[in-house]
C-alpha cells in the first residue's frame, strides 16, 4: 500500500497472462482405474496432479523412459 491507496487486483488480466502459458493434458481411463489411482496417490501423501507432473518432468529430462509398454527409471 503506497500513500494509503490500495489498488484492486485485476484478476481477469492475471488470468489472461497465465492461460496461454499452461495447458491441460487429459487421459481417459475406466472409472475404477481413476479411483484406484487417486486412492493410491493419497495413500502415498501426494495428489494425482503432482504425481503426473513429476512423471512428465522425469520423462522430459530422460530419467524416465517408456519402452515396450513399460516405464523404466534410469
Amino acid at each position: 500500500m503506497r500513500g494509503g491507496v490500495l489498488m484492486p487486483r485485476d484478476y481477469h488480466k492475471a488470468y489472461e497472462q497465465i492461460k496461454d502459458k499452461k495447458k491441460l493434458i487429459g487421459v481417459q481411463v475406466y472409472t475404477q482405474t481413476a479411483e484406484d489411482f487417486k486412492a493410491k496417490c493419497y495413500l502415498n501423501e501426494t495428489t494425482p496432479n503432482a504425481f503426473l507432473k513429476a512423471c512428465i518432468d522425469a520423462y522430459l529430462d530422460n530419467s524416465l523412459t517408456y519402452e515396450n509398454g513399460k516405464l523404466n527409471m534410469k
